[in-house]
């Protein structure tokens, strides 16, 4: 049975057209929203890592200062280290890497700058840094202890890969590449 009613009020509602405008502010609005909240993420996640290695760096310094005058050790005693994991330096990476594996070091009792290297190795491994490397390095009088780490997840653009800035152990450093450098007068 079929009723229809021939004065009925019409019902307002909307059109197609005014729907689809809707969707597609709203769907900008999104975009927007979510491009600063990954823009948010990478901000954060590079802060993480900064933080990371500022204290392990940080705890170098320490270990050089706790340690001078012991047993006739410097702060130079430790300068030219150069640290690395195995296989994380790209083939075109022309850093040196003066310990790729704490297991090459000879640590025991009496063996101070080993086993500060070996921990601190150990230390910048579980942390999370990637693709990390770190130096002590000697400039003007100054101990540098620096700790480099590949940046290129926070990289937003290929003009800001390839942006150099100036690495504190000399030289460009490559635009994904993050450096936090502390400096520490050498003892003695």
């Amino acid at each position: 049975m079929n009723i229809h009613t021939p004065n009925a009020p019409a019902v307002a509602g909307y059109t197609l057209i005014e729907v689809l405008i809707a969707s597609a502010i709203l769907l900008l609005s999104m975009t927007g929203l979510m491009t600063m909240q990954l823009l948010s993420i990478k901000i954060t996640h590079n802060s993480y890592h900064r933080t990371l290695a500022t204290a392990l760096a940080h705890e170098m310094t320490e270990y050089i200062r706790a340690n001078c005058g012991i047993d006739g050790a410097t702060a130079l005693d430790y300068v030219g280290s150069t640290l690395c994991r195995d296989g994380y330096q790209h083939p075109n990476d022309r850093r040196t890497c003066t310990l790729d594996d704490p297991t090459d070091l000879v640590t025991g009792e009496g063996i101070t700058l080993d086993d500060d290297l070996g921990t601190w190795w150990r230390a910048l491994d579980a942390s999370g840094i990637p693709n990390w490397y770190a130096a002590i390095a000697q400039h003007n009088g100054i101990i540098h202890v620096v700790v480099q780490w590949d940046d290129s997840r926070a990289t937003e653009t290929s003009a800001d890969a390839a942006e150099g800035k100036t690495s504190c152990l000399g030289g460009q450093l490559p635009g994904p590449l993050e450096e936090v450098c502390l400096a520490t007068i050498p003892c003695g």
